[in-house]
């Protein structure tokens, strides 16, 4: 593969590669939207105030694209915090091991260990959730800013 090619087998370099791959067509699609949604009269305004390209980006179009950044980041965040395929076909030791893919470990072919399994999930868990309350509202906000005309 691709990944062995490169020397990235067995790494996190090569993990976050991926990952950064996997992501990247649905955080474009997102910021796309985004950005199309910003007047263009707000940077018109901000060029005939005197303001240059670089001061006009942060100030004007970064502020009015934070909910959309918010939501690719946090999209982003959960699809690579739960993903188990690649990591299971691209590691192979310890080091670069995923959370998911240790939780696979709690389970043996006939026996189950279930209180530490669900203490493991649990604690898996926790960092998404709070992830996903303390961006709330931006990311509904920003995921039905374009649903209702009028």
């Amino acid at each position: 593969s691709v990944v062995n090619t490169m020397g990235l087998y067995d790494t996190k370099m090569g993990l976050i590669l991926v990952y950064t791959a996997i992501n990247m067509p649905m955080s474009l699609l997102i910021l796309r939207g985004t950005f199309q949604s910003i007047p263009r009269a707000l940077e018109e305004a901000a060029y005939l105030d005197g303001a240059g390209f670089l001061r006009t980006f942060f100030q004007i179009v970064m502020p009015c694209a934070k909910g959309g950044l918010t939501s690719a980041a946090v999209l982003t965040f959960l699809n690579s915090w739960n993903e188990f395929t690649f990591a299971l076909m691209l590691t192979n030791g310890q080091d670069a091991r995923t959370l998911p893919l240790s939780l696979s470990y709690f389970t043996a072919q006939f026996s189950f260990n279930y209180t530490a399994m669900f203490a493991a999930v649990t604690i898996a868990v926790i960092p998404s959730i709070i992830v996903f309350a303390v961006f709330q509202e931006q990311v509904v906000s920003s995921l039905t800013a374009g649903s209702v005309k009028g």
